[in-house]
C-alpha cells in the first residue's frame, strides 16, 4: 500500500517534514551519537559519514516507492535545527504499520516526542485512514516505553522478531484510543 507522504505536518513547536539532503549535517549528528541509536537497529557504517549520507539519499528517494518506509526528518521551529526523526512502515510482526521515533539527545525530557508522536498518529488515522499502530522498544529502553504509554499505547509485552538480537516490547494503539486522548 503506497501512502501519501505530507508535506509538512506542523506541532506548536515542530515541523515534521520529508527529509531533504539539507539535513545531512543534523541527521549525521543523530547517527553518529551513540546515545541516540543505543537501542536502534543501525549498523556501524551507516553511523559513518558516508553510510549516513546513503542512508539519507535512500530515505528521499523511498518517498516515491510501493512499500516505502515512511521517515520524515523533525525541525524545531525556533531555529530549524533538525532534532530527530519520525515515521512508520509495515510491522515487522503483522500486516499493519509501525511506528518509529528518534530525537536527540539534547531534546530529550522536553516533550518533543510526544508532541511529534501524537501529530503522526493523528494524520495516519485521520488523513491516511489507519486504524492500528504498533511500536517496538527494546526492554532497556524506558524512556521509549513511558512515551507509548503516554500515547494511550497498549503494552503486549514481549515479542521475538527474527532479525533482533534480543526480544522487544511490543506496543499498540487503535484509532479510537488516541481520539479519546486529544
Amino acid at each position: 500500500m503506497s501512502l501519501k507522504v505530507p508535506e509538512v505536518l506542523e506541532t506548536e513547536r515542530t515541523f515534521i517534514r520529508p527529509f531533504k539532503r539539507d539535513d545531512l549535517e543534523g541527521f549525521y549528528a543523530f547517527m553518529s551519537d551513540g546515545e541516540a541509536t543505543k537501542y536502534l537497529l543501525f549498523t556501524a557504517d551507516q553511523k559513518t559519514f558516508e553510510g549516513t549520507k546513503e542512508l539519507l539519499d535512500k530515505t528521499i528517494a523511498n518517498y516515491d516507492n510501493e512499500e516505502q518506509i515512511y521517515a520524515l526528518a523533525v525541525e524545531r521551529k525556533a531555529d530549524g535545527n533538525f532534532i530527530g526523526s519520525i515515521g512508520f512502515g509495515p510491522d515487522w510482526k503483522g500486516s499493519g504499520y509501525q511506528m518509529f521515533w528518534m530525537i536527540l539527545p539534547e531534546y530529550w525530557k522536553k516533550g518533543y516526542g510526544i508532541e511529534v508522536t501524537k501529530k503522526l498518529l493523528e494524520y495516519a488515522f485521520s488523513i491516511l485512514g489507519l486504524e492500528l499502530m504498533t511500536a517496538y522498544s527494546h526492554p532497556d529502553n524506558i524512556a521509549s516505553e513511558k512515551l507509548a504509554l503516554k500515547l494511550g499505547m497498549v503494552d503486549n509485552g514481549i515479542v521475538d522478531i527474527e532479525f533482533f538480537d534480543e526480544p522487544h516490547v511490543q506496543f499498540v494503539i487503535r484509532k479510537d484510543d488516541l481520539n479519546q486522548l486529544l
